[in-house]
C-alpha cells in the first residue's frame, strides 16, 4: 500500500514535505560512496537518543495515554536511506541479521536493507514493529526541521499502531481493508465536502468550549449533522466502515501522539521534560485545518483529524471509553452519542 510508505502521522505539512523528498531518497539511494547518517550500516548515537527518550516517555507515560500501553512490549524499527533496524525483538528472520559491531543500551539490534520502509506498523515474523525514519532523514530531506520532541512523539504514534494490532487484531485487520473503498469515496463532490467542513467546525467548536452544556450542544450538532450528510449522500455500508474504521485506526494513533506530548509537556518543572513545551505548539496547524479545511485533506488525512478530535471529546464526556475502544464494531462516533444522551438522534 504506497500510502503507507510516507505516513501521514508527522502532520499535515510535514506529510507533503516528506512526500515531495521520496524521489529525492530514490536517487540518492543510487549512488555511490555515500558515508553518512542517511546511509550509515549503523545506528547514530542520535538515533539511540531518539529510540532512548521513545521508551522512556512509553514507560513513564504509556498507561496515562492508553491503559496498558506504558507495560507493553513494542520493538521499534528505524529507517534511513540505506537500512532499517529493529530493537526490542530476539531473532528475528531473514533478512534481518545481528549488527555484530553495535549495541543498543547493551542488547543487539539488527539490520536490514531497505527497499520500501514504512512509517506504520510492521510485521515481523509473528510479531509488529512500530516503524519510523530517523530524524536525520526527515531533517536532511525537508526545507523545515523537525525538532527532537516531535520525532518522539511520531515514534510512538507508530507504536500506538502496533498496539491496536496487537490488542484486537481482526478490528485492525478490518481497518486495513477498508482502504479498498477509498476509490468509491465522493469526497470531491461539492456538497459532500461541505458538510465534511461544517462536522470539522463542530468538532473544533466542541473541544474549544469551556463548559459542559457547551461541549454537549456542539457534539450533538456534529453528530446531527454527520447523519444528515450520510443520508443525503445515501452511503453504502463499505463506505460507512471507510469513514468509522479509519478514524479508529489513524484517528486513535494521532490522539496517542498528541496526548504523549500533552502530558510530557504539563512536567514543565521537571528537567526529564524541558523540551516538551505546553500548547501543543507542533499541532496548532491540525487543530486548524481541523475547524476549517477538513473537507480539503485527501485520502485518509480527514480522519487522523476528525477521529482525535472525537477521541479528545470522550475523555471529558465519558472518561471509561478507552475500556470498550478497541472492541470490533465499537466506533468513536457511538461512543459520543451514548456519551451526551437521546437528544443524539
Amino acid at each position: 500500500m504506497p500510502r503507507r510508505i510516507i505516513k501521514t502521522c508527522l502532520g499535515i505539512t510535514v506529510l507533503i514535505i516528506l512526500a515531495l523528498a521520496v524521489s529525492a531518497s530514490q536517487s540518492r539511494r543510487e549512488a555511490e560512496g555515500q558515508n553518512s547518517a542517511l546511509d550509515s550500516p549503523l545506528l547514530s548515537a542520535d538515533d539511540k537518543a531518539q529510540l532512548s527518550e521513545t521508551l522512556r516517555l512509553q514507560r513513564a507515560l504509556g498507561d496515562q495515554v492508553w491503559p496498558g500501553l506504558g507495560r507493553a512490549s513494542i520493538p521499534i524499527i528505524l529507517y534511513n536511506d540505506r537500512y532499517e533496524f529493529l530493537i526490542g525483538k530476539t531473532d528475528p528472520p531473514a533478512p534481518w541479521a545481528v549488527v555484530e559491531s553495535d549495541n543498543f543500551n547493551g542488547e543487539k539490534y539488527y539490520r536490514r536493507n531497505a527497499s520500501t520502509p514504512q512509517a506504520f506498523a510492521v510485521q515481523v515474523g509473528d510479531r509488529w514493529a512500530g516503524s519510523m525514519s530517523s530524524l536525520e532523514w526527515m531533517n536532511r530531506k525537508s526545507p523545515l526541521k523537525l525538532s527532537r520532541d516531535f520525532h518522539v512523539v511520531a515514534v510512538l504514534h507508530e507504536m500506538f499502531h502496533v498496539y491496536q494490532a496487537t490488542q484486537s487484531s481482526e478490528r485492525f485487520r478490518q481497518a486495513m481493508r477498508v482502504y479498498a473503498a477509498e476509490a468509491r469515496y465522493p469526497s470531491k463532490e461539492a456538497e459532500f465536502a461541505a458538510a465534511w467542513d461544517r462536522e470539522g467546525y463542530l468538532l473544533a467548536t466542541a473541544l474549544k468550549a469551556t463548559d459542559d452544556a457547551g461541549i454537549r450542544r456542539a457534539v450533538r450538532d456534529f453528530l446531527q449533522a454527520r447523519d444528515a450528510r450520510r443520508a443525503r449522500a445515501t452511503l453504502s455500508s463499505d463506505l460507512l466502515a471507510y469513514e468509522r474504521e479509519l478514524e479508529w485506526l489513524e484517528g486513535l494513533a494521532k490522539y496517542a501522539e498528541i496526548r504523549f506530548y500533552e502530558l510530557a509537556s504539563s512536567y514543565g518543572g521537571d528537567p526529564a521534560y524541558s523540551s516538551y513545551r505546553p500548547g501543543l505548539p507542533h499541532w496548532q496547524t491540525n487543530f486548524v485545518l481541523l475547524e476549517r479545511q477538513l473537507a480539503r485533506q485527501d485520502g485518509d488525512l480527514r480522519f487522523y483529524l476528525s477521529g482525535m478530535a472525537q477521541a479528545r471529546l470522550l475523555d471529558g464526556l465519558s472518561p471509561g471509553w478507552k475500556e470498550k475502544a478497541m472492541r470490533s464494531g465499537v466506533c468513536l462516533e457511538d461512543m459520543l452519542r451514548a456519551s451526551v444522551g437521546r437528544d443524539a438522534k
